[in-house]
């Protein structure tokens, strides 16, 4: 018989749960159990990371943990901060899916140290949400221990010479039956980029100096008033705010100097409430009532000498939601059944000035209703397979411009045949959709100001977006080695409709970007991962690395092109040694991106951008019991990331200097 653990069944608010006890007839989840081993038993395809070997290399937040993470791409470039959630991956913490606004994003007010894990799956489940098109990514956070224990961390260092300092400290225990954790995380970091750009008319070059503060405040308690019932709430707030100079230098024709000021503020607020309840042996039954908030305020001003451009832009987004669930364990088969209704709202508010007048002005208001049913059943056949379909229904009302009702059917299939104790075959099929994010419905526009180029072009929504659909196959062998190594290969082709893609065009003397219902696309992918110690050879020694392989066809008004932004290819490799006789670990991870050079799209526009790779190495030395001295070096390599657009008779070659920085951290435990 396969042992099922039942991790993601027994608290929707925390995935950490797994690590308690919890009897559901064939269901035992105890406090030893490993990633290793759940990701090995688990019916449903999924890579597991532990948030240490993630935030070992120095990333300050969640977001950029999210860059070394296998199956996982964020775009860099262009002047846009690369974002997930954006494009295919769904981002969830803790099962939530991640909201963010023009000036506030979830993942960079997550501290590392706040992450028990990652968890990716290609193709999501009919428990998930049916819009996971390109795979889920869940950030599973921290749940209180039962001992008490206290945390707290200084880190302090330097980005191109720009101080960089944050502190976070935590508490977490219990008292009776109530466990607790709080946190905090108060950040104060400075940046100073260059950048350059070459077009047919001029040349540029831009020193970008910013300053970053964010304040997060976390808390979750967990109320355990009898052996089959549990109450949780978790709550957050976090507080950020940044200030942006450019000074811009154009030589050629006319020259000019054009300085930039961009100044914002986000607050956010997390709020969930929920509970498990085992009533029998067989049976769980859970409910969670959420609310979601974010606000935030900006001002971007820019004066080439002559004119003086202001914008000012407010929003918000807020979500309330509830949702339940009721899981059976009746002899071979594990039945869980659930629905969901939340309602999304969003405003956008934007007004610019030229001069001292108002040169325009823009409100939006849009309304989402979203409902959702599902059920999923895991079935065990003999020793050796488990089967798991499912089915979800979602219909979404959006009220906006105008009214649009959309529903769809989300079938899945996973199946896993144990080869072996140690070898699993893996393959899964899904139908999966990606609806239009609410800012890529609105027509509110985010003006560049006096940067506006190719690389830098106004930005609006577009209210006939339709959504994507696309059915998804996947197919994966993974090898388990005894010292909790892996070693895994596999690959997915998915067929999509409606490919949606943002395309630039020129209009009234200006670069517009929004997004368009392209055509049917096709993405391939092949990807390799291995986790391996070589202690064997050399004690303490081990060796990690994952590559993804991609290519893909669209097929737009007759004719065929790639899909745009598609790397060729992104691969993380690294080292780790630890020589125990002097407690210190050290090591290397080497992250690459490769280019991409997508033809000429349907407004005459075409872009490449070239490979680059990041160097990092790093060092932690245990001082004492409670102390833990620790130094990042990162970006070792310093390299470009160089964009080239051509399009309307113009070529403009964009080049993104990026920076060597250091880190020196110091935590300590008690």
């Amino acid at each position: 018989m396969i042992t099922r653990p039942l991790i993601l069944l027994t608290c929707t608010l925390s995935l950490g749960c797994a690590e308690e006890i919890l009897q559901l007839d064939k269901i035992s989840v105890e406090e030893s159990y490993s990633v290793i081993e759940e990701r090995k038993d688990n019916s449903i395809a999924k890579r597991i990371i532990k948030g240490e070997e993630l935030s070992q290399y120095g990333d300050m937040n969640a977001l950029e943990m999210l860059k070394r993470t296998p199956g996982v791409t964020i775009s860099d470039g262009k002047g846009k901060k690369g974002s997930p959630g954006k494009g295919y991956t769904k981002v969830l913490i803790d099962g939530e899916e991640v909201s963010s606004t023009k000036r506030g994003n979830p993942l960079e007010q997550i501290n590392p140290d706040m992450i028990e894990r990652v968890e990716v799956m290609t193709n999501g489940s009919a428990e998930y949400s049916a819009e996971s098109m390109g795979g889920i990514v869940n950030i599973v956070l921290k749940k209180p221990a039962s001992e008490g224990k206290t945390i707290a961390k200084l880190t302090a260092g330097a980005y191109s010479g720009e101080p960089l300092s944050s502190v976070f400290a935590q508490r977490e225990g219990k008292s009776g039956k109530l466990s607790y954790l709080f946190n905090t995380t108060l950040s104060d970091n400075s940046q100073d980029d260059t950048s350059s750009s070459h077009t047919n008319a001029y040349d540029e070059n831009t020193d970008t100096d910013g300053r970053y503060r964010s304040l997060s405040l976390n808390t979750k308690f967990i109320y355990t008033p009898s052996s089959s019932d549990k109450y949780m709430f978790d709550g957050a707030l976090n507080r950020s705010d940044y200030s942006k100079n450019s000074l811009k230098n154009r030589y050629g024709g006319v020259n000019q100097r054009i300085e930039q000021n961009d100044e914002g503020d986000a607050l956010m607020l997390w709020s969930k409430l929920s509970g498990t309840h085992n009533l029998s042996g067989r049976e769980l039954v859970e409910w969670k009532i959420k609310y979601h908030e974010n606000d935030s305020d900006g001002i971007t001003r820019s004066d080439d000498g002559t004119t003086r451009h202001v914008q000012h832009d407010e929003g918000s987004f807020r979500v309330l939601g509830v949702e339940g669930s009721y899981s059976l364990a009746l002899d071979e088969h594990f039945i869980k059944t659930g629905a969901e209704i939340k309602r999304l709202h969003q405003r956008d508010d934007v007004i610019n000035y030229t001069g001292s007048s108002v040169s325009s002005e823009d409100h939006q208001r849009l309304r989402e209703d979203k409902g959702a049913w599902y059920v999923q059943d895991e079935i065990t056949l003999g020793d050796k397979t488990v089967v798991t379909p499912g089915i979800r229904f979602e219909r979404s009302l959006r009220q906006f411009d105008q009214t649009v009702n959309i529903g769809y059917v989300a079938p899945s299939l996973h199946a896993l045949y144990k080869l072996s104790e140690n070898d699993n075959l893996r393959a899964s099929i899904a139908k999966t959709v990606k609806l239009p994010r609410l800012d890529e419905l609105s027509g509110s526009l985010d003006s560049s100001l006096d940067q506006n180029d190719l690389n830098h072009p106004d930005v609006t929504g577009n209210p006939n977006l339709k959504e994507e659909r696309a059915l998804s196959y996947e197919v994966r062998y993974e090898h388990f080695f005894e010292d909790k190594g892996i070693v895994s290969i596999g690959g997915f082709y998915r067929n999509i409709s409606d490919k949606i893609e943002k395309m630039t065009t020129f209009e009234a003397g200006r670069y517009v970007q929004r997004p368009y219902n392209s055509g049917v696309g096709k993405l391939w992918s092949l990807e390799l991962e291995l986790k391996k110690s070589l202690d064997s050879y050399v004690s303490g020694l081990g060796i990690f690395g994952n590559t993804t392989f991609q290519d893909s066809s669209l097929v737009s008004n007759g004719v065929k092109r790639t899909i745009k932004g598609t790397n060729d290819y992104l691969y993380n490799i690294g080292i780790d040694h630890t020589l125990k006789e002097y407690r210190l670990t050290y090591g290397a991870a080497y992250r690459y991106v490769s280019g991409y050079d997508d033809p000429i799209d349907e407004n005459g526009v075409s872009e490449s951008q070239a490979g680059y790779g990041m160097l990092d190495l790093y060092a932690t030395k245990r001082l004492s019991p409670t102390y833990k001295l620790g130094l990042n070096l990162k970006n070792i390599t310093q390299e470009s990331i160089v964009t080239t657009t051509k399009g309307y008779s113009d070529t403009q070659i964009d080049r993104e200097n990026s920076h060597f920085h250091f880190l020196v951290t110091i935590d300590g435990r008690w």
